[in-house]
């Protein structure tokens, strides 16, 4: 326990009160006391020693008043007349008898009287000084002799002037002795009357410095015990000491002070007992979180390690532990890490990655992040899994799922470096399954899927080995052959291919035959054409000269070599295409006309709408030459609606029993507004629907039948007319017949033309028997000769269109044309008697 109180020693009951008072009273007013009482002794002090010094100062001028300055002017007069008297006893022994005589004259008589009138000016102020009555006396006794020389000069004689100054002289020498004993007394009193004043100035000062040193411990006394004490309670509660006793004794300030130490204590004490409490609490609540913190790094997925800065470990999970092993706190990092870079510094929240691969081949993703102090927080996450799947992915991405071969993307970039690295010459190879689909839709995707694996096969069978094998997609496939390094040697391969695929596969036991188109290009480096092909542009060859093979048809393949002139021709392909679409918007397309002929009426029944366009430089273009190219551009859809609104609105204006027929892409039935852009053509126009006729090809229905026949079954409802034009080229014709009943059947121009063969006049005889059996109507185009029509008419065909009629004319001449042919009814147009026909 510590007990900080005050003591006193034996006093006397006055002493004890007055420190009491002292005590009690405040610092301030104990500085301004102590500052009154040393203020009041060095006042008293200065007072003392001012009266010593003007003491000292009155004897000091009376002692030069009295004694110095009239020595001074003794001893000046005394000079003076020794000197004159010297210099006249000087003149008198020279000159002798004469000298006794004569008076004084001239400049001896000025100089004698000078000297004498100071003298007497000095004695006179002499007499008026306080020097000795002796002194006075003596001083008086010449003022005779000064006289006689002032007055008698006229008449005395030089050495009575001597005399009376050896006189004067003689008394100033006595004045002056008695003044000079004078002085040496009143400087000796003086001295003793200095040492007394000093000795009374020090004896006081003594007396004022302990007055005031008394004074001063007196008042640090007063204050610093209190202060001592209050600084032991300080110290005692700092070192929060148990039992601490507080007297609030001593100035007004301390006491405030010591009171304000007291509340401290209690407050101390309060907040220490709520400080313990909370540090309970908090250390509980750190010990449950550092558990959980601790359950959740064991429970991570990664490892995980923190390092100081001086790269010893801080903590880590059991991941970490599993993987570099159980260390203590504080290891170096180097027990554990081999590699350097894993605890190399970063910056505070500077983050890096790294790979890290096991000796048992497991792969971390490393990734580090600096701490303040240089500190790492390093974590390790398995990514083998991910790194097989990352590969996985990566290979699936250049490679085809069905046939695992390059696909094109990594097809292309490996064609890429090789034309970039290789000064050899080579070939590349494209084959396209021709009847691939065929096969696809008639046995499965199974087999087709087993198709396209075979195909891959037999590709890679005949590639080099310094070759790769790709599909491209869908049922194309390339190759690199670096063992076709000519034409003839890539048409040997070329040959060589169609022949492997000419053989039949054997697919879930069924047999197969695939027959290909192969395009090749022969790629030299020397060649000056070759330095700036790449990949796409090889490509784009390969296809031309595909496209070349494709339009040989024979039924077990065929192989080309890319010619130049085969990119001069998609050259003026694209030309046409670019000329294509510029023609839609200068409007350049016409519709022209050819008649339907109705035999039996003997009028023209309709006409059907055949788009024609009017190039600016080229002139008029054959559809058959921009009718594909507007398909494969895409522009068919907007050319087709074109074609609907022309041909409605010039049709309108005809008479009501005729039609007009629009022949529709299949592209166009793959457009979700096709219905709504016949409908608002016919709208516009304000045609009836039964006079729109549409004309649709077989081809129609190779892909997706159903939603096409769905379209033509709209078209029935709305009241259009469906034409199957160019019937019997197809190979399921009739099958399309059972689907859908068609309104009328367009009897193909190549059986007409070939009419003279009996088996072209059985198939035309076949379609017009079946088309009655339907009760379907029949028209038979491409007639351009008498015998033609008259042998059609025979088998019961009605109604016509060709050449021998009319060639398709612009709608300016169409009256013209409604004209001539009625005019020619009775000439070669009148049909010949039954008995005509049977002769």
């Amino acid at each position: 326990m510590v007990v900080v109180g005050h003591f006193y020693g034996p006093m006397s009951f006055v002493q004890e009160l007055f420190f009491h008072e002292l005590r009690c009273m405040s610092i301030k007013i104990r500085l301004i006391v102590g500052c009154l009482l040393f203020a009041g002794l060095a006042i008293a002090f200065g007072v003392l020693s001012f009266q010593d010094q003007r003491n000292t100062v009155e004897q000091l001028t009376t002692f030069v008043s009295e004694g110095v300055e009239p020595l001074d002017r003794i001893q000046s007069s005394l000079a003076s007349i020794n000197e004159t008297r010297s210099r006249l006893a000087s003149d008198v022994m020279l000159q002798g008898d004469l000298a006794r005589r004569e008076a004084l004259s001239g400049r001896d008589l000025e100089e004698v009287l000078t000297v004498v009138a100071g003298v007497r000016r000095n004695v006179a102020t002499v007499l008026d000084t306080g020097i000795p009555d002796s002194a006075k006396s003596a001083l008086r006794d010449i003022v005779y002799s000064l006289g006689l020389i002032e007055t008698g000069y006229a008449s005395v004689s030089k050495p009575t002037v001597v005399r009376e100054m050896e006189k004067i002289a003689l008394g100033l020498e006595t004045a002056q002795r008695i003044i000079r004993s004078d002085i040496d007394e009143r400087g000796a009193a003086a001295k003793h009357s200095v040492e007394s004043n000093a000795m009374r100035g020090w004896t006081g000062l003594g007396a004022v410095v302990f007055a005031m040193l008394a004074l001063l411990v007196l008042l640090i006394r007063s204050v610093s015990t209190p202060l001592k004490r209050m600084t032991a309670t300080a110290r005692a509660l700092v070192a929060d000491e148990d039992d601490i006793k507080i007297n609030p004794i001593g100035p007004k300030e301390i006491r405030e002070a010591i009171l304000a130490l007291a509340e401290m204590q209690d407050r101390c004490q309060f907040l220490k007992t709520d400080l313990d409490a909370k540090t309970n609490m908090l250390s509980d609540q750190i010990a449950a979180q550092q558990s959980q913190l601790q359950a959740a790094l064991d429970n991570m997925t990664q490892g995980l390690c923190m390092l100081d800065g001086q790269r010893r470990l801080l903590l880590s999970n059991g991941v970490f532990d599993a993987c570099f092993g159980a260390f203590d706190i504080l290891t170096p990092a180097k027990k554990f890490f081999s590699d350097p870079n894993l605890t190399s510094a970063l910056r505070d929240n500077e983050t890096d990655s790294q790979q890290m691969v096991m000796p048992d081949g497991t792969i971390f993703e490393v990734k580090r992040r600096g701490m303040s102090g240089k500190g790492l927080l390093i974590t390790f996450e398995d990514i083998t899994e991910r790194d097989r799947i990352s590969k996985r992915l990566k290979h699936l991405a250049g490679h085809d799922g069905l046939t695992d071969l390059p696909n094109r993307r990594q097809f292309g970039d490996e064609l890429d470096g090789i034309l970039k690295t290789t000064r050899k010459p080579f070939s590349v190879v494209v084959v396209d399954i021709r009847n691939f689909k065929s096969i696809n839709d008639t046995y499965g995707h199974q087999i087709g899927d087993a198709l396209l694996k075979s195909c891959g096969d037999r590709l890679a069978g005949l590639a080099d080995a310094r070759g790769s094998v790709a599909r491209l997609g869908g049922d194309e496939f390339a190759l690199i052959a670096p063992q076709a390094r000519n034409r003839s040697e890539a048409e040997a391969l070329g040959a060589a291919i169609v022949a492997e695929f000419a053989k039949p596969l054997n697919l879930d036991e069924r047999r197969i035959l695939a027959a290909v188109s192969v395009g090749i290009v022969v790629h030299d480096p020397a060649n000056a054409d070759s330095t700036d092909i790449n990949a796409d542009i090889m490509l784009q060859n390969c296809d031309l000269a595909l496209y070349k093979a494709k339009d040989d048809r024979s039924g077990s393949g065929s192989a080309r070599v890319f010619e130049p002139e085969l990119r001069a021709k998609l050259k003026q392909r694209r030309e046409m295409e670019l000329d294509l679409k510029a023609a839609l918007d200068a409007e350049q397309f016409e519709l022209y006309y050819q008649p339907f002929v109705n035999m039996a009426d003997k009028r023209v029944s309709g006409f059907e709408a055949l788009l024609r366009w009017q190039h600016p430089e080229k002139g008029m273009i054959p559809p058959n030459d921009f009718i594909p190219l507007a398909e494969e551009a895409g522009l068919i859809e907007r050319l087709g609606v074109w074609c609907l609104e022309a041909a409605c609105t010039e049709a309108v204006s005809w008479p009501d029993q005729m039609v007009v027929s629009v022949n529709l892409s299949p592209l166009q039935f793959k457009s979700p507004t096709l219905l709504d852009d016949i409908d608002g053509a016919l709208r516009r126009s304000g045609l009836a629907a039964n006079r729109l006729q549409i004309e649709v090809t077989e081809s129609l229905f190779i892909d997706e039948s159903d939603s096409v026949l769905q379209i033509l079954n709209q078209f029935r409802s709305r009241g259009l007319t469906v034409s199957m034009d160019d019937f019997g080229t197809g190979y399921s014709s009739l099958g399309y017949l059972s689907r859908f009943p068609f309104d009328k059947i367009k009897i193909d121009q190549s059986f007409i033309r070939n009419m003279a063969r009996q088996e072209n006049i059985a198939i035309v005889r076949a379609v017009i028997g079946l088309s009655k059996a339907l009760d379907m109507q029949v028209i038979a185009e491409g007639i351009e000769t008498r015998e033609q029509m008259e042998a059609l008419f025979a088998e019961g065909c009605r109604d016509m269109q060709g050449y021998f009629f009319s060639r398709p004319q612009p709608k300016s001449e169409l009256a013209q044309i409604i004209a001539e042919i009625t005019r020619r009814w009775s000439d070669d147009l009148e049909m010949p008697g039954p008995e005509t026909l049977a002769a």
